[in-house]
């Protein structure tokens, strides 16, 4: 199931043939195609620096103002301990639960230690292309840059430098106690109050094709308006499946599953590459929590989604409209409305099934998208995880189905159940709790649940909350506070007298 190793032939079979000129027009073509971290279900998810990572201001002055030593908790309870080992994560499993916080917490200390002195002495040459990333390979003009010496991308994968147990610096006390490095005490005033944001300069800015005015609009709105259209495509493609099986008065609903499978996987391709094709409000959320999915983007992309959802409703309901009239003639309009919106489709799922049905659907989901996205799990080759989750929905569809309809997904319910409200029929839209309780309350916290165990069970990377020690969430929470202060304050601007005016 993973797919064809990605190797240098495979990408130059894939590469299409690009005339001289063209790049020179097209700017961004050159850029290579992980610019900027994409949340996407179409390939491995991003590996980002989480605000918790990053030291503040003050713990910097105060590490600086009581200096410690190199696994100095460990130390303190009598453990044999190397510096390098623990760096690298090296920690032996006790039976004392001290002992290891106590190495766990030296070797946090080290690592965001040594981070904080590439970045501040500039010594950080970070790159937005991982040492396994499939970007974009160079053109001629490129590869003799790099034959000719310059820089390559830094690789995480380079062996760690040796720590030694004192530093090494001329600043000891005849007791062996460090001092604060003067050059960085000098610059303390200089020294921004959260250095996450240095973080961030550390990446390269994008690169855009802006031919046209719409085209500048555009790229300002590309991620919405990309995840608007795949939602579009998807439920488009769903809710027409959906009314086919209805009005004919024939077939399997089961099969309809398929549809919606294969409408997922054409919705991936459309936009995984520009908003990630997440198609599902409790999605985005999840990889905002879980993954570091920017929380300014969200916005955005919950109108995108709930937009392309209601017009996804009314187009299929107005190819289909001769027919659902005809079918009215006969028939009551439970199976119309049930073609588009999701409910208890029988009268002995109470709420408890709907809502654990809604749960158990989301969670697996969630899951699924994670490993999928997990670049030290199994990730598939490339270009297959929009089939392996077309695949996915396919098997949560036939099985949860039958129950509640299988939304897993707030906007994939509530923006039919809108398009159907302004096309008349009426209020026992919402009359049943249910749309709250199961799209929305169901997938939502499905979504959580599913993601947190599989980062508790198997995720190891740093910026998943579940591996955040205490600290770094009372550091997050810090950053937070004094983030809202500082745009509060800048909303609060100083009143002039009028004496002072004149």
């Amino acid at each position: 199931m993973g797919g064809p190793e990605d190797g240098p032939q495979l990408r130059q079979a894939h590469e299409p043939f690009v005339q001289p000129g063209y790049s020179d027009l097209n700017p961004a073509y050159e850029q290579p195609a992980n610019a900027k971290p994409v949340w996407s279900l179409a390939k491995p998810l991003p590996r980002v620096v989480r605000p918790g990572m990053v030291p503040t201001k003050e713990e910097l002055l105060d590490a600086w103002s009581k200096p410690e030593r190199p696994a100095e908790h460990s130390q303190k309870l009598g453990l044999e301990v190397d510096p390098n080992d623990l760096e690298q994560g090296q920690i032996p499993k006790t039976g004392d639960p001290r002992k290891m916080a106590a190495q766990v917490e030296d070797a946090r200390l080290q690592r965001e230690t040594n981070l904080v002195n590439k970045v501040l002495t500039g010594d950080m040459t970070l790159s937005h292309v991982s040492s396994t990333s499939s970007a974009r390979r160079r053109r001629l003009s490129n590869a003799a840059a790099i034959q000719a010496g310059e820089d390559l991308p830094y690789s995480t994968e380079e062996p760690l430098a040796a720590v030694p147990e004192q530093p090494e610096t001329e600043s000891q006390t005849a007791t062996g106690d460090v001092l604060p490095d003067p050059l960085l005490v000098v610059h303390e005033a200089a020294l921004p109050d959260d250095l996450h944001p240095l973080m961030q300069e550390l990446m390269e800015d994008e690169v855009h094709n802006n031919h046209t005015t719409w085209s500048v609009i555009r790229t300002h709105h590309r991620e919405a308006l990309a995840e608007s259209l795949a939602v579009f495509v998807q439920l488009t493609i769903g809710f027409c499946a959906d009314i086919a099986v209805t009005v004919a008065n024939a077939g399997n609903p089961n099969t309809t599953a398929w549809a919606w499978g294969l409408a997922t996987m054409m919705a991936i391709y459309v936009s995984g590459g520009v908003s990630g094709a997440h198609l599902n409000p409790s999605v985005t959320i999840m990889l905002w929590f879980y993954r570091g999915f920017p929380k300014r983007k969200m916005p955005e992309y919950f109108l995108a989604q709930f937009v392309g959802a209601f017009f996804a409703a009314l187009t299929a309901y107005g190819v289909f409209y001769a027919s659902i009239q005809h079918h009215l003639l006969t028939n009551h309009n439970t199976g119309i409305m049930n073609s588009f919106v999701t409910s208890q489709r029988h009268p002995w799922i109470n709420p408890v099934t709907a809502f654990f049905t809604e749960f158990l659907g989301t969670g697996l989901l969630a899951a699924t998208i994670l490993a999928l996205g997990d670049d030290q799990n199994a990730p598939p080759g490339a270009g297959m995880n929009s089939l392996i989750i077309g695949l996915t929905v396919y098997a949560l569809t036939i099985t949860f189905s039958f129950q509640t309809g299988a939304a897993f997904n707030p906007s994939r319910d509530f923006g039919p159940r809108l398009a159907l409200l302004a096309l008349g029929y009426g209020s026992p839209l919402f009359t049943n709790p249910y749309w709250f309780y199961g799209p929305w309350a169901g997938s939502l916290c499905g979504a959580m649940i599913g993601a947190f165990l599989y980062d508790f069970m198997i995720f190891t990377g740093g910026e998943s909350p579940v591996n955040y020690p205490w600290e770094r969430t009372q550091r997050s929470m810090r950053k937070s506070r004094m983030k809202w202060k500082r745009r509060l304050r800048f909303g609060r601007r100083p009143v002039v007298p009028d004496k002072e005016i004149a």
